[in-house]
């Protein structure tokens, strides 16, 4: 049974609280440990913690977001593939360029959207000057007619 956003969100609430309260307890206990706090990587993980805190709590505000970023960083993986391949791309310009089009690819891929035919739609509206909404060109907004 898949539970809405709603219901995730109160069963976040009530699971998930407790223990990040308890986490930031210990977290703001290491921070006045000087012993703890004088090995480095120790600092720089508390720090990290504490400064990313705020966000770490959104995930109790809303219960369609995600925990994890597994998805995205999967989505990520085939530009990471082709980094060896781009490292001589030519300028920062073309590998801006790149990154772009990957990135709208990808964006294309976790909408069930095919590419090819998105890019063909963008392109036209682009070069034929059509009166579209930029947000709609969006892959996420992106419906087959402007």
């Amino acid at each position: 049974m898949k539970l809405s956003g709603e219901q995730i969100k109160e069963k976040r609430l009530k699971l998930m609280r407790p223990i990040l309260e308890h986490i930031h307890h210990k977290v703001v206990m290491m921070m006045q440990d000087t012993k703890l706090m004088a090995n480095e990587l120790m600092r720089k993980a508390v720090n990290y913690t504490i400064n990313q805190w705020k966000s770490l709590k959104n995930i109790l505000k809303d219960g369609s977001a995600e925990i994890s970023n597994n998805l995205c960083e999967q989505r990520m993986k085939p530009v990471k593939l082709l980094l060896k391949n781009c490292m001589n791309i030519g300028s920062e310009d073309a590998a801006g360029n790149s990154a772009f089009i990957f990135s709208l690819i990808e964006s294309c891929k976790l909408n069930d959207i095919d590419p090819q035919d998105y890019l063909k739609h963008l392109f036209e509206c682009i070069l034929h000057g059509k009166d579209c909404d930029k947000k709609a060109l969006l892959p996420c907004f992106y419906q087959s007619e402007c």
